[in-house]
């Protein structure tokens, strides 16, 4: 059985802006995370519940070097002044999102990443209102 990743490799070639890539990663995280849940939910339905997953048995894994590319770029932004600040704090946590549907796709470590996304994206929109 092949493996089918989400978002698509073809789908996530720098295509657009990053706002429009970030709602690929967000549709591809929704797509995965309904595989995922769909394929627990049949197994969980046959009586094999003792034997663990293994890489032959996954159907679906997320485009990781995509979301790593996007997560680069937020990070290169400028931050000189309040707009920028805003900007980079709005992807900041849109990004924050994206992590949020994974986690619920049954890959709870990744509450950690998104907790510090959005307190990256708390601190620029701090600093942006003092300054």
């Amino acid at each position: 059985m092949a493996l089918t990743f989400y978002p698509s490799i073809d789908d996530a070639l720098n295509r657009g802006t990053i706002v429009e890539r970030m709602e690929l990663l967000l549709d591809g995280a929704e797509r995965y995370k309904a595989v995922v849940l769909e394929d627990n939910r049949a197994a969980a339905t046959v009586t094999e519940t003792s034997r663990s997953v293994v890489p032959r048995d996954l159907v679906a894994a997320y485009n990781w070097e995509e979301i790593a590319r996007i997560l680069r770029e937020i990070r290169e932004m400028p931050e000189g002044n309040k707009i920028d600040k805003l900007k980079k704090s709005e992807l900041l946590a849109k990004l924050a999102e994206v992590y949020e549907v994974l986690r619920a796709a049954k890959l709870s470590k990744l509450e950690a990443v998104r907790l510090a996304l959005i307190s990256e994206a708390n601190q620029l929109r701090g600093s942006s209102q003092v300054a």
